[in-house]
């Protein structure tokens, strides 16, 4: 107590010393008054609000962003954006409410390595995380639960997107096995991520679709798809392919669609195959893509080709690919399946293998019958020339 009197006695005899206590404790007490009530609002902040945040690259972003704008409270934002042949919210903040509960909303655009993304953070006032997954449930349309997403993706990243109603496996006609083949993978794979990271595996699955034109391949992702209940990233460029899978999330399938046509140089030409003249090349970045550092966990993707031998062999490899599925022309088998799915009786008798979208025009502009006779017609081995 003695100590405390002393300083005390020194500092009202020293005016200069009490001049700057008294400024650092003004100082102290002004930065108090400014930081207990930010650090306030803070905690008011996380207790009583809920935040939901969605990115442009998500599938749920255009049914937010078209929702918002059906609650949205005019009276604070006008901002509006045309998008899509419609109005939608613009960038900024404003203010809703949604089943009797206020929210707060701020739309904003940012870009990143030459990507541009849109954010949308919404908060909700409540605690009741429940009036959230009830918000998304409702910002789906109706019609949007029987389609999935397919969101396009070109050299600078997404390039727009579109919804296709889904398809069931059993109106794609391909032979029974493949599509059994690719059902109990996919099935296989969605729940073994454990089983890899035990071994040291990198969680991830590939698959070539190869064979002619017209065997179905792109009804087949189109139909797993819709099975499974993923949605789509369509890939249009090779180049940024990374960045593309990097994007995925858990329920994205990736695909692309026709590999060879999308790009040249996708074998190693170069002198000697030397990797060096591969990079920057198409080829150097599928090859890191599929299966190196950048590669995340849970990606899945298909490969379509009409042509598996113009592509590297380090592209198909074991490692990189998991299954390389031929499918050709349709079985006897499959077509009658198919036979029967258009004209509704059994039938065929004589055939040859035609590919699905040759027996497709056939049945859409024939009769059963014509179409039996020219299937027949088809399976007559030709007439053997008289030697003279």
């Amino acid at each position: 107590m003695a100590m405390l009197d002393m300083l005390t006695t020194a500092l009202a005899a020293n005016p200069v010393l009490a001049g700057g206590v008294g400024t650092l404790a003004f100082g102290g007490a002004m930065y108090l008054m400014r930081k207990v009530p930010e650090a306030a609002l803070a905690l008011v902040e996380r207790t009583i609000w809920t935040k939901l945040t969605v990115e442009s690259l998500s599938n749920e972003y255009r049914d937010v962003d078209a929702f918002i704008e059906g609650k949205r409270l005019d009276f604070f934002s006008r901002q509006l954006e045309a998008k899509d042949g419609s109005l939608k919210t613009g960038f900024g903040g404003g203010w809703g409410v949604y089943d009797g509960t206020p929210f707060r909303y701020a739309k904003t655009k940012s870009q990143a390595q030459g990507v541009q993304f849109e954010t949308i953070a919404v908060s909700f006032l409540t605690r009741d995380r429940s009036v959230v997954e009830r918000f998304l449930a409702e910002a789906r349309p109706e019609e949007h639960r029987n389609s999935i997403h397919v969101a396009l993706y070109g050299p600078g990243g997404v390039a727009g997107g579109l919804r296709r109603r889904k398809r069931g496996l059993d109106t794609v006609f391909v032979d029974k096995a493949i599509k059994e083949r690719l059902v109990s993978r996919f099935k296989w794979f969605l729940g073994a991520e454990e089983w890899h990271a035990a071994r040291g595996i990198p969680w991830k699955f590939g698959v070539v679709l190869h064979g002619p034109p017209g065997t179905g391949k792109t009804s087949l992702i189109h139909a797993l798809a819709s099975d499974f209940g993923f949605n789509v990233k369509y890939v249009k460029s090779l180049h940024g392919l990374g960045s593309a899978f990097m994007s995925g999330q858990r329920d994205d399938l990736f695909v692309i669609e026709d590999i060879d046509a999308l790009a040249g140089a996708l074998n190693r030409d170069g002198k000697d195959g030397a990797v060096e003249s591969l990079r920057g090349s198409p080829l150097h970045e599928i090859l890191n893509a599929m299966d190196g550092m950048q590669t995340p966990d849970g990606l899945k993707f298909v490969i379509t080709t009409n042509h598996i031998a113009r592509l590297d062999p380090a592209i198909v490899r074991p490692g990189r690919i998991d299954e390389a599925i031929e499918i050709g022309p349709l079985s006897l088998e499959s077509a009658r399946e198919m036979f029967f799915a258009f004209y509704g009786r059994a039938g065929i008798g004589a055939y040859a293998p035609r590919t699905g979208a040759q027996l497709q025009r056939l049945f859409s502009t024939a009769s059963a019958e014509e179409a039996e006779k020219e299937l027949a017609r088809g399976a007559e081995p030709p007439a053997l020339v008289s030697a003279a």
